[in-house]
């Protein structure tokens, strides 16, 4: 059983806390657990660097126990960035929610601070990983999940009909034990 779960908001205006649906959702499916849901800087202009900062303080910062990361869109992108240059003993998985896959020859997709390395699939292979997203996302189109994918041959993709790119449905799929 998970007893300690890191949630790593999106970008853009955030919520007033406890307003955020899918972190809502997480803490209503998994109430038990210890749940750490920082505020990564400056989050309607992130920069890369500040939010990889962030995210290293908060990880050197859990204790050495089973624990599992939920990322929302940026927060998501964010953490399999981190995650490519150092994975953490007792880690279990990491599940990214509605997340961008950001690529330099994509136009609106470009921010080359925030793109993985090309190395990601192998280095992440051994992480498991989910990669969820909503059928009827307008901020993040499904392709990304896709591509994500095929970027993380590793990874289960697991398409909601729907939930837009606040989904929530999957919390009940049993993708956190």
């Amino acid at each position: 059983m998970v007893h300690r779960i890191l949630f790593l908001h999106g970008a853009g205006p955030q919520p007033d806390p406890g307003a955020n649906p899918v972190l809502e959702a997480v803490r209503r499916q998994w109430p038990d657990a210890d749940l750490i849901a920082p505020e990564l800087p400056r989050p309607e202009d992130p920069d890369p660097q500040l939010w990889q900062d962030a995210i290293g303080k908060v990880i050197r910062a859990i204790p050495d126990e089973p624990w599992v990361i939920v990322g929302h869109s940026l927060g998501g992108s964010e953490a399999l960035r981190f995650l490519c240059h150092r994975i953490p003993t007792l880690l279990q998985r990491v599940i990214t929610v509605a997340a961008p896959v950001w690529d330099a020859a994509d136009p609106e997709w470009g921010h080359a601070g925030f793109a993985l390395p090309p190395t990601a699939g192998r280095t992440l292979a051994d992480l498991e990983i989910f990669v969820v997203h909503a059928e009827d996302d307008e901020v993040v189109p499904p392709a990304h999940a896709h591509r994500l994918g095929e970027r993380l041959p590793s990874a289960h993709v697991v398409m909601l009909p729907q939930g837009g790119h606040l989904p929530t449905e999957w919390t009940g799929q049993g993708l956190i034990s």
